[in-house]
């Protein structure tokens, strides 16, 4: 029997994933891209753009602005990507796109197809260009299939009070409340998933129509709200935000070389 590629076992276990009858993990596939490798000099200058960035200012924004803001970027990216959706899903950009309560600057996805932004996240970003990115990084997690992949689960920890239910699915925006709790579990990715995640996050920004400098600036920004240009954002699986942010110019300048709309390199 002619053994298939990981590409092509990657697709057909999402097909049965999406149709309920994969349960268990697919493993023994790398990233499935030619990721970028920054050098030292790559890594010095993103190490100095985010010692030299101002205090980091956290933004009051209401619920419902949050909410509203939160669907417009939903929505923007999920229609922007739908070629790398069939690309990759066989089907369209069908995420479903929650904001939960609470402080931690945090963004996961998870099964249903679900991703989940923290009220935290809304407080950290900038504009919406920076939140595009935020989103389009948990979409890419869905894109590599990366949560089949991952090996481990850890708790994100108790998210006080309710889930905010803005759906998104097609053109409707639905809100529901829903406790989230503190039993929310969230897969822990490799860090070249991560990586491979925010490559994807590039292509599907771009795709959108933000301005891919604008949205790069997410990055120096959660360094920032993780304590230092030194430390792993978010978790101790994310890369430093210097790696993460001279990865992202370089995907940049990929994009800005190839033509109009672009597709991520495979490997």
């Amino acid at each position: 029997m002619r053994s298939l590629s990981c590409a092509t076992a990657l697709r057909r276990w999402r097909m049965l994933l999406f149709s309920g009858i994969a349960t268990a993990p697919l493993v023994a596939c790398g990233p499935q891209h030619a990721l970028p490798t920054p050098g030292s000099t790559e890594l010095a200058v993103a190490q100095r753009t985010i010692a030299a960035a101002p205090p980091l200012d956290r933004e009051n924004r209401s619920v419902d602005q949050q909410v509203a803001m939160l669907g417009r970027v939903a929505r923007r990216v999920s229609e922007a990507s739908d070629p790398l959706c069939r690309e990759y899903l066989g089907q369209s950009c069908n995420f479903r796109v929650a904001l939960a309560r609470s402080d931690e600057v945090n963004a996961f996805a998870s099964e249903g197809p679900t991703v989940t932004v923290t009220s935290g996240m809304l407080q950290v970003v900038d504009d919406e260009a920076e939140l595009a990115a935020v989103v389009a990084h948990e979409f890419g997690h869905h894109l590599a299939n990366h949560l089949a992949r991952a090996g481990t689960r850890t708790q994100l920890g108790s998210l006080a009070g309710a889930l905010i239910g803005a759906y998104f699915g097609g053109d409707a925006l639905a809100q529901a409340g829903a406790q989230l709790g503190g039993g929310a579990a969230r897969l822990v990715y490799s860090q070249a998933e991560e990586r491979e995640a925010d490559y994807l996050a590039a292509f599907m920004v771009h795709r959108a129509g933000y301005d891919l400098d604008k949205a790069g600036r997410i990055w120096v920004r959660l360094a920032q709200s993780a304590g230092g240009p030194e430390r792993p954002s978010l978790l101790s699986t994310h890369p430093t935000g210097p790696e993460r942010l001279a990865a992202w110019q370089q995907t940049v300048s990929e994009i800005r070389s190839a033509p109009r709309n672009a597709m991520p390199r495979r490997s």
